[in-house]
């Protein structure tokens, strides 16, 4: 009896040392959503290993049953290796019956098997042998026992630890399988010289075209592994010349080398266009409008001022302004004196608009004279910069704003009488059209490049993917800081259509949207997934007759991801408006490629495809040695081509990083001269599919796109480790509802007393952008490491989803006023339990929640109540005695106007705390 204890003892601490840390999940991505409960594994493929290839891997066995199940398990290995990004796999093994000597109620055993990509096959056999024979000297040992030893979490749709069975009918029972829970079984057999095979699925969960091209590419594994035994396992053969070409020409098939006018540049397209139809309207803004000819002529006056100011071909001007007509006519009068504009958003915290003023060293900026106070501050820090121009008013002869005696300052009055004339052009379709700031992972935004012929292409490349002609109407409303606004602002000039403008206000609101999309007869709205849901949700409370769109011909989603149940009901309430799925990254240009979707998808479909490269690029899937990876394994989306950019601005080592030579000759075009050949690396994840579009995955590193923006991680966690009391801090991308992406920040302190959640997020507002602000934080003792020592970021606990972790104490509302504004709260915060004393933005608010919570008070309270008021009132209690009190004593009114302003880029309200120092209401 002793001894018996003692050899369980000694099995307990086999699987406790084998099984310990963070145990990976080994499995095929599923091609549908997995039903809640268990899939029966209801279909089967049978495939033979050819005679020869059967013989040879018999013959490398030297004959042994044994042996020959040791190289099918490591070939599988190898090739889950390549299917899960993880060099930890884990696969279920049944035991060994000969040896066993307990009646055990699982008939399999986990195998964990470590891959090493720099040995050799033969070295990896040696490794898996000792791993097998291990795992059956202790495989006496009840499977459930270890699974609660381990406290694994039990499932009803899945088998605990591994996915994936394999075993040889020679040695094992197969029988002992038939209930066990997994996805998949590999089944082997040894028979008549010759080694049969069965792959046994469910089809509620995996396509038949998957597990084929799994028989394909394992075929392929072992061929290259027994045709050298001491090939390194880095170097196995995954793809045959034939798969090569599929995927380098047949599925890059539909660019077919279009010709678009990429040798021109923006405004001599455009400059065509108005010389075309200079009386077609061009651009509308609110009750202004311009046609064609009158936006040519104020874009040359004001290029003709930048080329007397000295502006030189390719050099950079800042925009430092709220879009509007003005900032249109400022992008395409700084394409006409051969400068690239730089969008700088006003919103930004002054540390971030500093840096960005000084590292693109800019010489020249415009702007509005409301933002001339903003800039007093910032400008002082940049010698560089000799001229500010203001677009729409007329400056104060008092105005003064550094002692710099080189820096001068014009208002309008300095351009609108010059010359409206077509400006000889200075630039071509390699230069420099604009560079846009991302995010970036040490603190310090990104400076992207782009070039007139990649937006170009991009822009056609749209044409016709939408089919758009000269009656395209498009919705300009995306943030002048993003690349979504480039195309938005300038597309429809280039075919006689109209950019219709619309502040941040009519966006976030649902009703003014629709009201916007009704009245503009919008032909084309592109759109982030959070204000498709809010436009979503409010048409379909309308009835068929009020939610009519006629003009309306697609609804276009890029930004992130977004969901099917989203899509579905859309087309369900719209069926003639088209979704289009767009993806791209700015360093190419925006959109790289699209999906259409004109009727609804399969409800257990797990994700909407981000589609086929768009026209004169070519897509990659690669790994980390950049090579090709097989149709449905996971690696990182690859782009080549016209749209790629020039890389990022003064800063070479990233540039080296991400832009690369392009090594797939069967890809290269004939790109334009002083153009090389690069393919840009985007950091996302994704796979083909085995039609030809691309799934995305998400990312490889700790990037994600909010609202639209694109965000380090990293920069977030840098910022915050510079609050004095903050020893260190994660923060990661929560997602527990579809279509909500919220920012969740842990925090571990350094001493007594803890940091409120408010001063947390206050220090994080003076130095980041409103969308890289975490909507909740969570106090931790320590972060919970991995055993390789890293963060453990699925270790880390939720954020409580009813109630974030606040420094107040709940209380509830007091009256019908105060809960309707709780109701309103919690349905735009998406918080199950709101109190009266809990702060409005601790609870995750930002500007978009702001202005949504505006509209609905404002239609349910009927009250006269401006933007301003939320932020002086950010909790409820302090917002109902302001309706009771209606109190109109305002102490603070230029602290909290110039607040208000910072977040929504109010110019109206600047241009008041500039120049009118005294009390006076919104």
């Amino acid at each position: 009896m002793h001894l018996r204890k003692s050899k369980v003892f000694s099995q307990k601490i086999y699987w406790l040392n084998k099984l310990s840390g963070e145990l990976p999940e080994t499995n095929l991505i599923l091609d549908y959503i997995r039903p809640s409960l268990s899939s029966t594994k209801n279909k089967s493929v049978n495939f033979d290993l050819s005679h020869d290839l059967s013989q040879e891997t018999m013959k490398l066995a030297k004959g042994s049953y044994f042996s020959v199940y040791l190289i099918l398990v490591s070939a599988l290995n190898i090739l889950l290796q390549k299917y899960t990004r993880n060099n930890d796999v884990i696969v279920g093994i049944p035991i060994y019956e000969k040896i066993c000597t307990i009646d055990l109620s699982s008939k399999v055993i986990p195998l964990r098997i470590q891959i090493t990509p720099e040995i050799s096959f033969k070295d990896f056999l040696f490794q898996v042998k000792d791993s097998v024979i291990g795992a059956y000297s202790h495989q006496n040992y009840h499977f459930d026992e270890l699974i609660n030893l381990l406290k694994i979490p039990k499932s009803l749709n899945r088998c605990s630890i591994f996915d994936i069975v394999v075993l040889l009918e020679n040695i094992h029972n197969k029988n002992s399988l038939n209930h066990l829970n997994n996805d998949i079984t590999f089944s082997f057999l040894i028979n008549d010289k010759k080694i049969s095979a069965k792959i046994e699925y469910s089809e509620q969960i995996f396509q038949n075209e998957t597990i084929q091209l799994i028989i394909k590419y394992y075929t392929n594994v072992i061929e290259s592994i027994v045709s050298n035994i001491d090939t390194k396992i880095s170097d196995i053969v995954f793809l045959k010349d034939s798969e090569r070409y599929h995927l380098l020409k047949q599925f890059n098939d539909n660019n077919k080398n279009k010709e678009y006018p990429i040798e021109q540049t923006l405004n001599k397209l455009f400059e065509h266009q108005a010389n075309k139809t200079p009386n077609n309207i061009a651009v509308v803004d609110g009750q202004t409008k311009l046609t064609y000819q009158e936006l040519n002529e104020k874009a040359n006056q004001l290029a003709v001022m930048l080329r007397q100011l000295g502006l030189a071909k390719g050099e950079f001007v800042g925009i430092f302004k709220d879009r509007d007509i003005n900032f249109l006519i400022a992008i395409l009068a700084i394409y006409k004196a051969g400068g690239a504009y730089v969008p700088i958003d006003s919103t930004y915290p002054s540390n971030r608009i500093e840096y960005m003023l000084s590292n693109s060293e800019v010489n020249f900026l415009l702007t509005d004279t409301s933002l001339l106070t903003v800039l007093t501050h910032l400008i002082n820090n940049c010698p560089q910069l000799k001229s500010i121009i203001c677009l729409d008013e007329v400056i104060p002869e008092n105005i003064q704003l550094t002692h710099n005696q080189e820096l001068t300052i014009y208002d309008k009055l300095g351009f609108s009488n010059l010359p409206k004339e077509n400006l000889e052009a200075v630039n071509e379709g390699i230069d420099t059209a604009y560079m846009i700031y991302t995010s970036g992972s040490t603190g310090l935004p990104k400076g992207t490049v782009i070039r007139h012929d990649g937006a170009i292409n991009h822009i056609y490349a749209q044409f016709d993917q939408l089919e758009l002609r000269s009656e395209f109407c498009f919705l300009q409303s995306a943030s002048s800081s993003t690349d979504i606004s480039v195309w938005q602002f300038l597309a429809p000039l280039l075919i006689a259509g109209k950019t219709v403008i619309v502040d941040i206000e009519t966006v976030a609101i649902p009703e003014k949207l629709f009201k916007a999309l009704k009245s503009q007869k919008i032909t084309v709205v592109e759109l982030v997934p959070a204000l498709f849901g809010g436009l979503l949700e409010y048409t379909s409370q309308l009835t068929s007759q009020e939610r009519e769109l006629p003009d309306l011909k697609w609804m276009m989603l890029s930004g992130e991801s977004v969901s099917v149940s989203w899509v579905n009901k859309w087309l369900q309430i719209y069926p003639e408006i088209k979704i289009a799925n767009a993806y791209g990254p700015t360093e190419a240009a925006d959109d790289i490629t699209q999906f259409i979707v004109d009727k609804p998808l399969p409800e257990n479909q797990r994700t909407i495809p981000i589609g086929k490269p768009l026209a004169n690029l070519n897509l990659y899937i690669l790994d980390e040695q950049m090579k090709l990876l097989p149709i449905g394994v996971p690696g990182e989306i690859c782009v080549s081509g016209i749209g790629v950019g020039a890389g990022y601005w003064k800063n070479e080592e990233k540039t080296k990083l991400s832009f690369v030579t392009n090594p797939f000759t069967e890809t290269k075009k004939n790109l334009p001269r002083n153009r090389a050949d690069l393919i840009y690396k985007t950091g996302d994840l994704g796979r083909w599919l085995t039609d030809g579009n691309i799934e995305f995955l998400g990312r490889i590193d700790n990037q994600v796109k909010i609202r639209g923006f694109r965000v380090e991680l990293g920069e977030i966690e840098t910022f915050l480790g510079q609050h004095p009391n903050v020893r260190e801090n994660v923060v990661v991308a929560d997602q527990e509802e579809p279509d909500n992406l919220q920012l969740v920040a842990y925090v571990v302190v350094k001493t007594e007393p803890v940091p409120s959640i408010s001063e947390l997020r206050s220090f994080l507002r003076k130095k980041l952008p409103d969308h890289m602000l975490p909507s909740a934080f969570v106090m931790l003792e320590s972060l919970p490491l991995a055993p390789s020592g890293k963060v453990d970021r699925k270790a880390l606990p939720k954020p409580d989803n009813l109630r974030p972790e606040l420094e107040t104490t709940y209380v509830k509302p007091r009256n019908e006023v105060e809960h309707l504004i709780v109701d309103t709260w919690q349905k735009i915060l998406k918080v199950e339990k709101v109190g009266i004393q809990d702060n409005f933005f601790d609870l995750g608010g930002h500007s978009l929640n702001v202005l949504q919570v505006h509209s609905k008070l404002r239609e349910l309270l009927k009250v006269d109540l401006a933007i301003t008021d939320l932020f002086k009132y950010p909790t409820i209690s302090s917002l109902s005695n302001y309706f009771s009190q209606k109190d109109d004593s305002d102490e603070v009114f230029a602290s909290e106007t110039n607040q208000i302003s910072q977040k929504l880029g109010a110019g109206k309200a600047r241009l008041k705390q500039s120049f009118v120092r005294k009390k006076q209401s919104i």
